[in-house]
């Protein structure tokens, strides 16, 4: 199944996506947030399936609604940097990390599919980064890896926005990585009885129509099963959490010439089973 959270009549609902439409999980008394859904549980995503299949009077156009990210509000975002070979290999200055290496993005940065990324005034170098995501289901504390798969509620996609000549000027990562609308997140979240095979899941970027990244989970450095695990060693991970899992090859700072973002731009990423996450730039 795949879940959105929309707007209608200035409301934010949650909805299950079916081909071109909205059922909506909420008018449906499913849940009233994403976050309400996932705190449900299995019960919930039963519940949801049931109205998802019998809800016709509930259904609406996908193009009469506005989309938000899946997770409006996430309590955490965090995303594994230098966890594909082929962009460690593109980047003549990494280190192969010996172990998962996280940045955070604040709420703040995120936004839903079509809401515009604007180029802030004291960058000229913002770049995209295809990153896989995950959403987790329930609470993780010092997980063994084989806890972490039965604890994932669903995939997500996250476009790494980064101001480059931000972020490396004095590794100012935190800084470079955090202008408000650098998270796009989206469209939807497929919940993990759909999407099985996350270790195999091809992802892409096109700029403008032109593939810039093409790339696929099966080139991480370290499983997602590691990546998790590792991170709730050292935090707890709560329902709702986002983990972000690195960025193939092709990102525009490293590429000859190097390719950035500039206002009039669509940036469009996709992931196998999840979609298509579309966002205009703007100045």
């Amino acid at each position: 199944m795949k879940l959105v959270t929309f707007v209608l009549d200035k409301r934010a609902r949650v909805g299950a996506l079916i081909g071109d439409s909205v059922v909506d999980l909420t008018a449906g008394g499913v849940a009233d947030t994403m976050l309400d859904l996932i705190a449900g549980g299995e019960a919930a995503l039963a519940r949801a399936r049931r109205v998802a299949d019998g809800g016709e009077s509930t259904r609406r156009p996908l193009a009469a609604v506005g989309l938000l990210a899946p997770i409006p509000q996430p309590g955490k975002v965090l995303c594994c940097g230098i966890n594909y070979r082929s962009h460690a290999a593109e980047n003549p200055k990494a280190v192969m990390p010996q172990d998962p290496f996280f940045f955070a993005k604040l709420p703040t940065s995120v936004i839903g599919p079509d809401a515009p990324i604007i180029i802030p005034p004291m960058s000229r170098q913002v770049d995209y980064e295809v990153e896989f995501a995950v959403v987790i289901g329930k609470r993780l504390s010092r997980a063994d890896t084989a806890e972490v798969m039965p604890a994932i509620f669903g995939y997500t996609l996250l476009n790494d926005v980064s101001a480059r000549d931000v972020q490396f000027k004095e590794a100012q990562i935190t800084i470079g990585k955090n202008f408000d609308g650098f998270a796009p997140i989206g469209p939807c979240i497929t919940t993990a009885d759909e999407l099985r095979h996350p270790e195999s899941t091809r992802l892409t970027t096109r700029l403008n129509g032109k593939v810039m990244q093409d790339g696929n989970t099966s080139d991480w450095v370290f499983p997602l099963t590691h990546v998790v695990s590792f991170l709730s060693q050292i935090m707890t991970l709560e329902p709702g959490d986002i983990i972000s899992t690195g960025t193939p090859a092709g990102v525009g700072y490293f590429r000859n010439p190097q390719v950035f973002m500039k206002a009039g731009d669509l940036i469009e990423i996709e992931g196998e089973g999840i979609g298509v996450l579309r966002n205009r730039v703007v100045a």
